[in-house]
Formats: structure tokens, C-alpha cells, sequence
């Protein structure tokens, strides 16, 4: 089981905030991050106008721990096509994302080594997503809007993870106010 799915986003933080939508973060709850095919996982990100997403900064992050012993790994997340049919809010964009193929082997990889673990005894894993964001312009409002859209299966559907939750409220209005300039904004 996935005792927290711990989100470290520079862009929208996950953790207990009312925009996380109930029904996906208990999915996300029951799914085993030693099991959870990396090819699958996918992410939509949609961004409020003057947010862009750090080049390069896109990360989905494994590890467990077991006393004091602790296994991790940060996997880089590529750029994917935003699937047909996601609305977007007046100005924002939607950016894609999926581990990167050359990454998928070290992730299983780890996932069995951590799975090596549980089998010896109690092991606790975690799952976690960051993206880092930049500032457009004059960067976003203070009332700017941000959702999360995951898929876990390769078949299966998108679901909402953060719905149209306010950026100042998932960050912190001082990190929000922190965003610095793009240089290069994807």
C-alpha cells in the first residue's frame, strides 16, 4: 500500500488542501508504488495564465524506508501530448507528462529492490511528483487557478487530482509571490 502519496511540487503542492478531489487521492492511496507500472503513469498539468513549467524540472520520486535504511530514486518526467477533450480555463495551458522511457528500467528496478525489502520485513514507500514553475510576464494572479490531472493505467482514464484549486491557497501566498522569471519557459 502507499501509506502517502507526498507531492513536493513547486508548482502546486498536494498535500491536505481542499482542491484535492476525494475519490482519486483514495486510488492513488490504495495503488502500490512497487507495483505500479512506470510506463502508465501519466500526468496532466494545467497552468493559469503567466505560469510556465521549469524546463527540465518535471520528477516523479520513489523511495522507502525500512528503520533507518532508506532507498530512492528521482526519475525525470518527458514531455506527452495533452490528450484530446481537456478543457481549459480562459488563457491557461496544459502541459503533458510521463517518466521518460530511459527511465522506466531503473524505476522497475528500484521497485523490485524496495519490493526485496518488504518481503524481509516492514518497509514503508513513497510516491511523490514535482514540477517546478516559472513566471511569464508578471507572473500569475494572486487568485490563479491550477488542476492535476493522473492517469495510472495505460487504458484508463485521466482522473482529477487537484480541481481548479487556487494556486496561493496550494503554495502559500508568499511562495506564490517567490515564482521567479522564465528564462527559457517551455
Amino acid at each position: 500500500m502507499l501509506p502517502a502519496l507526498r507531492a513536493f511540487l513547486g508548482l502546486l503542492a498536494l498535500s491536505a488542501c481542499a482542491s484535492v478531489v476525494p475519490s482519486t487521492a483514495a486510488r492513488l492511496a490504495a495503488l502500490d508504488p512497487l507495483t505500479a507500472n512506470p510506463a502508465a503513469l501519466e500526468l496532466v498539468v494545467i497552468l493559469p495564465p503567466g505560469l510556465a513549467v521549469t524546463p527540465g524540472s518535471a520528477r516523479l520520486d520513489l523511495s522507502a524506508s525500512r528503520g533507518t535504511d532508506r532507498l530512492s530514486g528521482s526519475f525525470r518526467l518527458a514531455d506527452r501530448p495533452v490528450p484530446p477533450g481537456v478543457a481549459l480555463p480562459a488563457g491557461a495551458t496544459a502541459r503533458g507528462f510521463a517518466i521518460a522511457k530511459a527511465e522506466v528500467a531503473r524505476m522497475r528496478a528500484l521497485q523490485a529492490e524496495i519490493a526485496g525489502w518488504k518481503r524481509e520485513g516492514a518497509a514503508r514507500g513513497q510516491l511523490g511528483l514535482g514540477i517546478g514553475g516559472c513566471a511569464i510576464g508578471d507572473g500569475p494572479a494572486p487568485e490563479a487557478r491550477g488542476s492535476v490531472l493522473i492517469r495510472v493505467a495505460a487504458d484508463g482514464p485521466f482522473l482529477p487530482l487537484v480541481a481548479d484549486g487556487r494556486l496561493s491557497d496550494l503554495l502559500g501566498p508568499d511562495t506564490l509571490r517567490a515564482i521567479k522569471p522564465c528564462h527559457a519557459a517551455e
